[in-house]
């Protein structure tokens, strides 16, 4: 299994939730890559962080690369069910963009 951090604002991650006004009744959300990261499954967790610490994950749902059916996202991009949202123990870590695997912080190992 390999999982990855994602580092987004705390708006984004809302959005990302299901939980910001008018986007409750979608369930699965995605996040769109120049490049899908390599070894990440169906299965596998996406963690995201915010305000300087790693708050949660997402199960991947699917992963598609230049996926057909969202004609409007030509990127590669991973799906998540909002509903899987899992809250953690809050974990310090400092912004980034794009993503790192999560196996480079020893409290997700």
């Amino acid at each position: 299994m390999v999982s990855i951090i994602i580092y987004t604002t705390e708006e984004n991650l809302i959005h990302k939730k299901g939980l910001k006004k008018g986007e409750e009744k979608f369930k699965e959300f995605y996040w769109t890559f120049p490049r899908l990261p390599k070894k990440l499954e169906q299965g596998d967790k996406v963690y995201f962080a915010t305000k300087g610490f790693i708050r949660g994950f997402f199960i991947v749902n699917d992963i598609n690369e230049n996926p057909l059916y969202f004609a409007d996202v030509p990127e590669n991009n991973i799906i998540w069910n909002c509903n899987s949202w899992k809250n953690i123990t809050p974990i310090q870590t400092k912004s980034f963009q794009g993503f790192k695997y999560a196996d480079k912080v020893e409290e997700l190992s």
